[in-house]
């Protein structure tokens, strides 16, 4: 039970909280109590400072809503508040993610003429960065510079985070530029610019940051390699990224979870799956837990190198750690599959996909096709026009390799009918038919002793 003379505010959240505790307790201390006789000029500045505290107890338990109900009780006090208390309530906003009331409340402090200073600032600016907002970010640092206030570290990393999120690297790379212009270089800085060149694969950019690190005898850490064989690996740079990985182990930077994901993605999208099996080794010696990016990436070297047992024994794996899998794990697995002709898993796998009802994702028909080729590779055309079918029928997009699989699948079983009609369809979905669908056709045709068809889909064939 709050205590009387709690605020309106705190007792509507109630007190189960250690902040709605240190909120009350803050609150007592405000109330001037009958035997002090304090001046009302006292009191007010007393109620001020305390208010101050109860804002900062709300930030740390992002109690946003509740701040800025605190200043607004406070001003119908006639509380003297003071910058502190602004400061907290613009934290605790920004805590919550809660950009524009930042804002809106910097611009409350200069019209009751309390003077900001760079903490308030930086904690409008990180505000800005939370809610993507780059061009209000950069706003702010325009007025910081233009009441003369020096900029901090946290500010110019707030600055670059921001536009760094918004892809705005030019913006980014250009602050880190002022930063080197006021002799401030720490290692945090240089991360957020190469997030930056991450943002829009400018490995090589990314990489002359590294450089420079070196030049200013500064040691990056484990967030800046990690950056780096991030950028390398939107970039499909294999090479560099392992290059970077080699340096950390050099100097003895224990890369993390994030860092073997993006390593192992690198040499997955670059074709290099030994270089990828090879970390994931390291990452099972290192006895770190692999996150979903990592267990996909694994799953996918694994399909590329032909070892679907070890495909298909990560996906069970990752249930066994209680790890959603998603669509991109089910199609690295099917993929797996289709590979040495296990239709049968592709099925199973299909239809564990469909049950654990997964966000829709485009790249779904990349499943179906894959099981759809791993069925016509096995010779069985039902099950692959049964794909075929639940695809079209579950209105996803069918492509050019869904139809040429589905055919071929039926041109293997001397299914010509089936197959011809599949062409059909191809035409009428305005698809372009590709050549390995026409020789699917044709094949089935020929095998069925239909010559008339195979010289009208030989004579299509000439014009694709």
């Amino acid at each position: 039970m709050c205590a009387a003379g709690t605020p309106a505010a705190a007792r509507s959240f109630g007190s189960s909280q250690p902040w709605a505790a240190a909120l009350e307790l803050f609150w007592r201390a405000a109330r001037p109590g009958p035997q002090t006789g304090a001046a009302p000029g006292l009191a007010a500045r007393r109620a001020g400072r305390a208010l101050g505290g109860a804002v900062a107890a709300c930030g740390k338990g992002t109690q946003w809503q509740l701040a800025l109900s605190l200043l607004g009780e406070a001003a119908a006090a006639a509380a003297e508040l003071d910058v502190f208390s602004y400061g907290a309530a613009i934290g605790a906003c920004q805590k919550g993610g809660r950009w524009q009331l930042s804002l809106s409340l910097l611009c409350e402090l200069c019209d009751v003429r309390l003077e900001s200073n760079i903490v308030i600032y930086s904690a409008g600016v990180s505000s800005c960065e939370k809610g993507g907002q780059w061009q209000q970010a950069l706003s702010l640092l325009a007025d910081v510079r233009e009441v003369k206030l020096e900029l901090d570290v946290p500010t110019f990393n707030a600055g670059i985070s921001a536009c760094a999120k918004g892809n705005q690297w030019q913006q980014a790379l250009a602050l880190l530029s002022e930063l080197r212009e006021v002799k401030l270089e720490p290692s945090v800085i240089y991360n957020a610019g190469i997030s930056a060149c991450e943002k829009d694969g400018l490995w090589q950019r990314a990489l002359a940051l590294l450089g420079q690190m070196a030049k200013g005898r500064l040691d990056p850490n484990v967030i800046t390699f990690t950056a780096g064989i991030s950028t390398c690996e939107k970039s499909g740079q294999w090479r560099q990224a392992m290059m970077l990985f080699n340096e950390m182990w050099n100097t003895n930077v224990e890369p993390n979870i994030i860092s073997y994901s993006a390593g192992i993605s690198a040499c997955e999208k670059g074709g290099k799956w030994e270089q990828a099996l090879s970390l994931l080794g390291h990452l099972d010696r290192a006895e770190l837990e692999p996150d979903t990016i990592c267990y996909n990436a694994g799953i996918s070297v694994y399909a590329k190198g032909g070892q679907w047992q070890r495909a298909l024994s990560m996906l069970c794996e990752m249930r066994k750690v209680e790890l959603k899998p998603t669509v991109i794990s089910f199609n690295a697995g099917i993929s797996a599959c289709e590979k040495v002709c296990l239709w049968e898993h592709s099925f199973v796998l299909i239809r564990e996909m469909l049950q654990a009802k997964l966000q829709p994702d485009v790249t779904i028909i990349f499943s179906y096709n894959a099981g759809i080729s791993a069925c016509e590779k096995a010779g069985n055309w039902r099950h692959a026009l049964t794909l075929f079918s639940e695809a079209y029928e579950a209105k996803l997009e069918l492509d050019v390799i869904s139809y040429s699989a589905a055919t071929s699948a039926c041109a293997n079983s001397g299914q010509w009918e089936q197959a011809l009609l599949l062409l059909s369809d191809l035409y009428k979905v305005t698809l372009e038919p590709s050549i390995v669908s026409h020789t699917a056709g044709a094949s089935a045709c020929e095998k069925s002793g239909q010559w008339q068809w195979v010289l009208s889909l030989f004579s299509d064939a000439r014009s694709i």
